[in-house]
């Protein structure tokens, strides 16, 4: 709870935090669940480039905002001039994620979201993943839903649980994760290959597109094979949660008895 000038409190976002102190004690301390700071263009100029350092440092986005902006997005809260998107989770760095891989030949499937923008599609993704039996899920830290509150409430508590990797660029992130042994299977529905027409890799990289425009070009180059689900009905496409989740179900199907369980 937050408590107001004059004795009332109000529930506080659980997605964001705000004020100097709070801000810089979460970048120093805590840099992992910090998913975006927005900064008020009249703040000091030494406080606003501490804030500014310490986002370039633990490679966290930030903005330059109207004030108002700021007032508006916390309901007229004394911000200080600063704002933060956080994460409930600690989100790891790719490398790290990459490290929690079970070592070749054994099976081992992770999920990377390219830009998906809805954040209950982005909870729906994880909660299937989790399931599934996905190392990791990783998404990019700009232009595309963060793990906010609710994507862990979306995902029924799976981001709890299930580690998730944050990347700052798609196509170099899928490249990375192939180093390791995985191999790139990213899904269009223009696809010519089918992911029925032969057994999905025992160690795979599901890809999956936004909503609307699917997978940039970029990553489209960074996997090493684009595949569709094949649909019967009139339906054009698929929802890009529905999709994955198809996918991994598909690839648990297909190695479920080398999968080792969950401990």
């Amino acid at each position: 709870m937050n408590r107001r000038d004059d004795g009332s409190t109000r529930e506080i976002d659980k997605d964001y935090c705000w004020g100097r102190n709070q801000v810089l004690s979460l970048l120093e301390d805590d840099p992992s669940r910090c998913l975006k700071v927005f900064i008020a263009q009249n703040a000091q100029s030494s406080f606003s480039g501490k804030v500014m350092g310490l986002c370039r440092a633990s490679k966290v986005p930030y903005s330059l905002v109207d004030s108002r902006a700021l007032d508006s997005m916390l309901e007229g809260e004394n911000h200080q001039g600063v704002a933060m998107s956080v994460s409930p989770v600690p989100m790891l760095d790719i490398q790290d994620a990459i490290a929690l891989l079970p070592p070749p030949p054994e099976p081992a499937m992770a999920v990377l979201l390219d830009h998906v923008q809805d954040p209950r599609n982005v909870g729906a993704v994880v909660r299937s993943a989790e399931a599934a039996g996905a190392a990791f899920v990783a998404l990019p830290t700009r232009r595309g839903a963060l793990p906010t509150g609710t994507v862990a409430k979306t995902s029924a508590g799976a981001s709890l649980r299930l580690p998730i990797a944050s990347v700052g660029n798609v196509a170099i992130a899928a490249r990375n994760i192939q180093e390791a042994g995985l191999w790139a299977v990213g899904l269009d529905e223009s696809a010519d290959g089918s992911i029925y027409d032969s057994p999905l890799p025992a160690r795979c990289l599901l890809v999956v597109g936004n909503e609307g425009d699917g997978l940039t070009k970029t990553t489209r180059g960074a996997c090493d094979e684009i595949m569709r689900i094949p649909m019967e009905g009139k339906t054009g496409s698929l929802n890009a949660s529905v999709a994955v989740s198809i996918c991994m179900f598909e690839w648990l199907r297909v190695n479920r008895k080398n999968v080792k369980p969950t401990e």
